[in-house]
């Protein structure tokens, strides 16, 4: 099979198809995992009691290994830019195009969403219990420009909880836009280079300011994980079946052995324990081809809606907690609880993706007006 030269490389035939269903199902994953952290954090709150008999908590603290879904997220985001836009490398509109792409695809909703999370702070501040109930302008406008902004007297988390990770997004999207200036080599070393720099720089300086805690986080190197993923089955192409399901289970396995040692939230150990088994994760899978099925199915459209499953569990989570607890789910098993409120909230969402996100997205669309492609499923 003949191969095309792109952007100085070939072109594996790896590569050539659009939309790789495995990661639409990481994506799905990611998401869900999120959630079932969260919800074990929900229960906790509604239910303080009956997490003595869990198997989710314990004298350590409850299992964070969800969060890990959050890296999983970067890894495939980086992986995802540079499969998507290979051949954009060196053209003077790609930039434009993709930034245009990019806020096509997280804005419309991500506002919306926030919109309406203010309305409910000023109308009832209450139904927050653990988010900061005043209204404070710069905060308001970071959270609106994915720009950290501390609000007085709390931490730097938008107006939408969860919008944090969105902030490291929009990070990547401007780096990874002026690396399309460039051809793809020069562009991506750079890239790695100012990264890199950037990283080092944050753990030897470990700036307060916020907006400098951001762009020197050790969390970029998820991202350049990501990247490097993609430009190995560029090159060299996919993996054979028995290399990928190694990859696939040494991730898992680093994984699970990080559910008894989980590492801080920030941090080289979560890159180690997280960031590298999620890397390893997106590498063996975009080489696996997952069998037909109902469960395929399922999970990449759980993938399509993951973006709005991650952002909608901010009003969904309180939201069905309280239902719960108003129909007495107290007298369920604590570990059965979190399994229903996260199924309820990645429902929450999934209905968010189909009711909100797809209509305010093909109307932003119309509103731009200019024909954009937007890659909806796999950007």
């Amino acid at each position: 099979m003949t191969t095309t030269t792109v952007a100085g490389t070939d072109e594996r035939p790896a590569l050539r198809a659009g939309r790789l269903e495995s990661i639409q199902v990481l994506r799905a994953i990611a998401a869900i995992g999120v959630v079932f952290t969260h919800a074990i954090t929900r229960i906790s709150t509604v239910f303080p009691d009956a997490s003595h008999h869990s198997l989710l908590t314990g004298t350590d603290g409850q299992l964070t290994a969800g969060d890990a879904g959050v890296d999983l997220f970067f890894v495939i985001s980086g992986f995802i830019m540079l499969h998507v836009h290979r051949n954009n490398f060196g053209q003077m509109r790609a930039p434009l195009n993709f930034m245009t792409k990019r806020i096509l695809r997280i804005v419309p909703i991500y506002w919306f969403l926030t919109t309406v999370a203010l309305i409910v702070l000023m109308v009832a501040p209450q139904l927050f219990t653990t988010h900061y109930r005043g209204i404070d302008l710069p905060w308001i406008i970071g959270s609106y420009l994915f720009v950290p902004i501390a609000p007085p007297g709390w931490n730097a988390t938008p107006v939408v909880g969860v919008g944090w990770t969105l902030n490291f997004e929009m990070f990547f999207y401007v780096v990874f836009a002026l690396a399309l200036f460039l051809p793809c080599r020069l562009g991506l070393r750079l890239m790695f280079a100012g990264f890199g720099c950037l990283v080092a720089i944050g753990a030897v300086l470990q700036p307060s300011l916020p907006v400098l805690g951001l762009v020197t986080n050790w969390l970029l190197l998820d991202f350049l994980m990501g990247v490097a993923v993609a430009w190995w089955l560029l090159v060299r192409g996919r993996l054979a079946t028995g290399p990928a399901l190694a990859l696939l289970a040494a991730g898992v396995l680093c994984l699970a052995v990080a559910i008894a040692w989980p590492p801080p939230e920030e941090g080289p150990l979560r890159v180690l324990k997280w960031g590298i088994p999620t890397a390893l994760i997106v590498w063996a899978m975009s080489s696996i081809e997952i069998p037909e099925g109902y469960s395929r199915k399922l999970l990449s459209s759980l993938g399509d809606a993951s973006y709005s499953i991650y952002l909608f569990q901010f009003f969904a989570l309180p939201g069905w907690a309280r239902v719960m607890q108003a129909a007495g789910a107290k007298d369920i098993a604590f570990d059965a609880n979190v399994v229903i409120l996260t199924i309820l909230v990645t429902i929450s969402g999934f209905c968010c993706w189909f009711l909100l996100e797809r209509p305010l997205g093909t109307v932003a669309r119309s509103w731009l007006g200019h024909g954009v492609n937007v890659y909806a499923k796999q950007g």
